[in-house]
């Protein structure tokens, strides 16, 4: 079997992370990936990312873009889209049939970006008229595809219901449990040692891409009326990643006079390695779809704190993590204060989080499902 792979860029996040699995999991199916470069600013981005694949010999890369042209020209079995721009390029001339079955994964639905808009009334208005443009060309787009897998139970009822589709699967996504390669017996002290890391503080650790999604912002304004307890207590929030927002961010921190409390480690290879070197771990995202930095918490036995949001939710519970009232400021600041003081008994939620991810986010069983969906055409 043949299947084309189409996502929007070589670059770094749980998306590029998850094909990579897909194809190393299923050797039986030769893939062919297509999407654009990284960036022009970011050339090495693209090429670290793509390095990955180099070693499997059941991939094709092509960083030529997405036309439906060189998608279709090697005459593919089966299309899998695991991004909504290109699957739009596919589908934008209503009058243009293609005859091959098509698959899209929806790694979180980006229309919710617009049930986060500012209190004024115009930026208000402005956004229900996108929720209300996306929605119609969403569920036109996912209306022409032949099957959609949803990693979340709350995307798979949200399309059922608002999209009114009857071809969602629910497919979560999985990690290789055993797999991460970090050691138990290595200390956290150790590992702070290597990773240039300060020993005696509490870190909090956050490996996202810098943008609205991830709410940086919402984390770094939350964190202004609270430097003095920072202080005091020798906290430091170690901020990894890259992307559009990384400069603002960057310079908010600069004007809240926040630099003493907050590093920022750019993308880095060796993120498993810092989570697991990490007090707790703190993902304050407006939304997600699933994310997949999350179960590595749950393999790594790290704390969990996120806020309480699509995806976000679908692993974290009272049981195995804590939750904040999504966007709630002064709730976050408890929970940081709690965090820290010592306050949570963390030991329980780390083993229910890691059986939770044992059970059911395994990349065994991820690859079972997609098999069976990839052998159903």
């Amino acid at each position: 079997m043949n299947v084309h792979m189409i996502t929007d860029r070589f670059s770094m996040g749980g998306g590029l992370e998850h094909i990579f699995q897909v194809v190393k999991g299923i050797r039986e199916i030769d893939f062919r990936i297509f999407a654009y470069p990284a960036s022009s600013t970011h050339p090495a981005e693209s090429e670290r990312v793509m390095s990955k694949f180099k070693a499997l010999n059941n991939v094709v890369l092509d960083d030529g873009g997405y036309v439906p042209g060189s998608v279709l020209q090697n005459k593919p079995d089966l299309i899998h889209f695991h991004h909504l721009l290109p699957l739009f390029h596919f589908y934008k001339n209503p009058f243009r049939q293609h005859k091959v079955p098509v698959i899209f994964t929806a790694h979180g639905l980006h229309i919710h970006k617009y049930e986060f808009s500012n209190q004024q009334w115009f930026q208000k208005t402005s956004s229900r008229i996108k929720y209300f443009l996306r929605f119609k060309l969403e569920k036109y787009l996912l209306n022409q595809v032949d099957r959609i897998i949803a990693v979340s139970r709350e995307d798979e009822l949200f399309m059922q219901l608002e999209y009114q589709l009857n071809n969602v699967t629910y497919l979560t996504n999985g990690i290789a449990i055993d797999g991460l390669g970090i050691s138990d017996s290595v200390s956290r002290t150790e590992l702070r040692k290597s990773l240039n890391l300060p020993v005696d503080c509490f870190l909090f650790m956050t490996v996202a891409r810098f943008n609205f999604q991830k709410a940086y912002d919402f984390l770094i304004n939350t964190l202004g009326p609270i430097g003095e307890f920072l202080k005091e207590n020798k906290v430091r929030f170690i901020l990894v990643g890259g992307g559009a927002e990384f400069d603002r961010i960057q310079k908010m921190v600069v004007d809240l006079e926040l630099s003493s409390f907050v590093s920022f480690l750019g993308e880095r290879t060796d993120s498993l390695k810092l989570i697991k070197a990490g007090d707790v771990f703190l993902l304050p995202s407006r939304w997600e779809g699933l994310p997949i930095v999350l179960l590595e918490c749950g393999s790594l036995q790290v704390p969990v704190i996120a806020s309480d949001t699509y995806g976000n939710r679908e692993i974290i519970r009272q049981d195995n993590g804590i939750l904040f009232k999504n966007l709630d400021g002064p709730e976050l600041i408890k929970v940081i204060k709690k965090a820290v003081n010592g306050e949570y008994d963390w030991d329980p939620l780390i083993k229910n989080l890691k059986r939770e991810v044992r059970q059911n986010y395994s990349i065994e069983k991820m690859l079972a499902g997609l098999r069976d969906i990839y052998n159903s055409f």
